[in-house]
């Protein structure tokens, strides 16, 4: 089995937790995976997200344990069930320390 873990911002005028409380993470990576757009999601500069993916996981797409599509706004890393539990954790901690969020869809 495959999963997905989706990577994107907070659009910039929803910079609270009251302001966000209305949306639902799973439904907006759902959107994401199946329209490319949600409403929530700004636009984001991931230069520096992914060239600490590419420093851990290296460049060699046949090597590292996921497939990465990147989007203009979002991305998403597929990956199998035998690294799930290794590799959401490290991703999200990633995701979290450039002030992305992270989740399963």
């Amino acid at each position: 089995m495959s999963w997905n873990l989706i990577i994107w911002r907070w659009r910039s005028d929803l910079d609270t937790m009251a302001k966000r409380r209305k949306f639902k993470m799973g439904t907006i990576a759902a959107e994401l995976l199946n329209t490319g757009c949600h409403n929530a999601v700004g636009e984001c500069d991931f230069s520096e997200f992914l060239e600490e993916i590419h420093d851990l996981f290296g460049l060699d797409e046949l090597e590292r344990p996921f497939v990465l599509e990147h989007y203009r706004d979002y991305i998403v890393f597929n990956y199998s069930s035998d690294v799930r539990f290794t590799l959401v954790p490290q991703l999200g901690a990633i995701a979290q320390k450039h002030g992305l969020n992270a989740v399963e869809g």
